[in-house]
């Protein structure tokens, strides 16, 4: 049986010179120094004076083609961004910072007790121990003055309901007779107009002649007894 032959693998030294050197253009400065340090071929490459004129004509050339489009410094400085940030950009914050902290830490030391803006009517006094946001308290005002405005339109509308039951109770007991007394009543009336009876002298002595007493006298009888149910009924 033959013995089979493996080759090597194929290495990077392997490659020619000048497709090494088109692959080192693409590096920057700190990759070409770090394949500088990890072999003498390969420092031998990184190092040719052609590899860094052709990186510089590059360079030049996408320069001069970015540069046109790139943003305005005043973009890209804080406060609107941090990209471009110097070191006395950072320091500057720093400072600002610092004495941002120092203004509030004095500030709050000096800020008057929960208590005494309760007494000087600046804070409501559902904030203090309860735990409640000033934002809720007039909801929770507006929700209590509204249970209360319920609560007394239930008990009005009771009080009134039993006032007219009241009131009619009376006045069905002032305004209502019995049978019997409407008509003794009516017969009283009626016993006032009733017909009078009158001696005749003269021809026809011992006969009596009838008169009726006239229609008006009946009807204001009935008027004065209606008036005096009417004004019972308003009295009540």
């Amino acid at each position: 049986m033959a013995a089979t032959t493996t080759k090597p693998p194929m290495t990077l030294l392997d490659l020619c010179d000048e497709l090494l050197l088109h692959m080192l253009a693409f590096l920057e400065i700190p990759e070409l120094l770090a394949c500088s340090r990890a072999c003498h071929p390969l420092r031998s490459l990184a190092l040719d004076p052609i590899l860094h004129r052709n990186r510089l004509l590059h360079a030049s050339a996408s320069l001069s083609h970015a540069l046109p489009h790139r943003p305005p410094l005043s973009s890209l400085r804080p406060p609107t961004a941090t990209i471009y940030l110097t070191p006395t950009l950072s320091a500057a914050r720093v400072i600002s910072r610092s004495l941002i902290s120092i203004h509030l830490s004095r500030q709050l030391s000096k800020r008057p007790s929960a208590s005494s803006l309760v007494e000087s009517n600046i804070l409501p006094e559902e904030c203090v121990g309860g735990g409640l946001s000033p934002q809720l308290v007039g909801i929770k005002r507006g929700l209590e003055r509204e249970r209360v405005k319920d609560g007394l339109r239930a008990w009005l509308k009771g009080r009134v309901r039993a006032e007219l039951e009241r009131r009619m109770r009376a006045g069905e007991r002032e305004q209502v007779r019995s049978v019997k007394g409407m008509v003794r009543r009516f017969a009283s009336v009626a016993g006032r107009g009733a017909c009078r009876e009158e001696a005749v002298w003269g021809k026809g002595a011992g006969e009596r002649r009838v008169r009726d007493e006239p229609a008006r006298a009946r009807v204001l009888g009935l008027r004065r007894f209606w008036e005096g149910v009417g004004r019972s009924e308003q009295a009540v």
